[in-house]
């Protein structure tokens, strides 16, 4: 018998979380079954998040290299040669780590507008990644505050 609908994945996740969290963790006597149990549970919800926008870690990450371009040309003619070798960096994240690095104990105006653009642009971006993998984080958390 074949559904008069088909169900979407993010219905099919809930549902194996739901199931799980209410049906089968509960019932594990190991602890260690329900240390696995609770971090499938949160893996799919972590799984949903993701789900809900697949374009994010790419749309954040041309964010970085648009910020990156931006700084570019003074990065460039500054003469600081830390900072300009950083340009050559395999991925915006790495780039813009060395960037914040050559800047750590300068004072320049440089590096001024290397922390003004950057760290937000880094933060809001760690910020939304914790926010998405909080399920796990919560599993974590449950898991060994019951290990106690």
């Amino acid at each position: 018998m074949a559904l008069p609908f088909t169900p979407d994945v993010e219905t099919i996740l809930r549902s194996c979380v739901a199931t799980l969290e209410a049906e089968i963790v509960p019932e594990l006597t190991s602890d260690w079954g329900r240390y696995s149990g609770n971090l499938v549970a949160a893996s799919l919800e972590y799984a949903i998040t993701l789900l809900a926008d697949p374009e994010a870690p790419a749309r954040r990450r041309q964010e970085l290299a648009e910020a990156i371009d931006t700084l570019r040309p003074r990065v460039e003619a500054s003469g600081n040669a830390e900072a300009a070798a950083a340009l050559e960096a395999a991925s915006p994240y790495e780039t813009a780590s060395k960037l914040l690095v050559a800047a750590q104990n300068d004072t320049s105006p440089l590096a001024a507008e290397l922390h003004a653009v950057l760290h937000p642009l880094l933060e809001q971006q760690l910020e939304a990644q914790l926010a998405a993998s909080s399920p796990l984080l919560r599993a974590f958390v449950t898991n060994m505050q019951e290990a106690r």
